[in-house]
């Protein structure tokens, strides 16, 4: 059992020695080294960047296709997020509630077809 004082699964404090830190393999010191370094990062940033455009740009064709936010320029990504999961919910509604109509559209229908054959039968 613990105590009341302890919090759950308490780690143990670490002792104060120092532990070695892992050391990394030192770039060798070919001449094209640090040019295969450079060029590596500008790819890697290019790369990013790319990524933070292409987010950027879904995230605003979502705003665009959300009713009250397209005319927002400056919408919070939150923002976006949270009235476009609002936004699908009142469309599943919206479906739900239709699929129902139809039902019984489609029902009063069945029975007036019925009626009419019923009437021409006489």
């Amino acid at each position: 059992e613990q105590e009341e004082d302890e919090p759950p699964n308490a780690v143990e404090p670490t002792p104060a020695v120092p532990l070695p830190e892992p050391t990394l393999p030192k770039p060798s010191s070919s001449p094209g080294s640090d040019s295969e370094d450079v060029a590596k990062r500008k790819n890697h940033n290019f790369l990013e960047r790319k990524r933070r455009n292409d987010l950027r740009s879904r995230f605003l064709a979502l705003r665009d296709q959300v009713p009250g936010l397209a005319s927002c320029p400056k919408t919070p990504k939150v923002v976006i997020l949270s009235k476009s999961s609002e936004y699908l919910q009142s469309l599943i509604s919206a479906e739900r509630r239709m699929a129902a109509e139809k039902r019984q559209l489609q029902l009063r229908q069945t029975q007036l077809l019925k009626r009419i054959a019923h009437l021409k039968g006489h």
